[in-house]
């Protein structure tokens, strides 16, 4: 009787596990790929703009995920103005997406000086991009193709600068 028992509790676990897992990988995000057309968003910006990715066609655009309470993203920053303000005569747009909430992000930006666009981001957003840390990179395109992704580190405006300067 308690092999029995003891199997019918495994089979439960068994049963109960592999749908866990199958749940997650339906809800686990799916990151584009390299060479595919980045998912176009329509969003606004803090100052209540709309903003659409495909509108950007033409140019070289770095989709940016962060946010305020991010260590790394808040490193990013500075490196981001200086990348901006290097090729943005050149055709060149960051577009910095976070999903909190208008006010923080607009003390973030005046506090930091960002001199980009910063996007206010959707769950759906996120989810079309398959972010699961951040900061999170992606280098479009003038024809709106994902050309690379990037987690930040030490060398990223050297990465960043050769890479641009490759699209320009």
């Amino acid at each position: 009787m308690k092999n029995i028992i003891a199997l019918v509790v495994i089979a439960f676990l068994f049963f109960s596990v592999s749908s866990c897992k199958k749940k997650e990988k339906e809800i686990e995000p799916a990151a584009p790929s390299i060479g595919n057309v980045a998912p176009d968003f329509a969003l606004k910006d803090v100052d209540g703009k709309s903003i659409r990715l495909s509108a950007y066609k033409g140019k070289v655009v770095l989709v940016e995920f962060w946010a305020t309470w991010c260590p790394p993203c808040r490193e990013l920053t500075p490196v981001l103005n200086r990348l901006y303000e290097k090729y943005k005569d050149k055709g060149f747009v960051i577009l910095a997406l976070t999903p909190e909430d208008t006010d923080t992000v607009k003390d973030y930006i005046k506090d930091h000086q960002v001199k980009y666009t910063v996007v206010i981001a959707t769950q759906k957003t996120i989810n079309q991009y398959g972010v699961i840390g951040i900061p999170m990179s992606f280098l479009i395109d003038k024809e709106g193709k994902i050309v690379n992704k990037h987690m930040y580190t030490p060398d990223f405006f050297n990465e960043l600068s050769s890479e641009i300067e490759k699209l320009l």
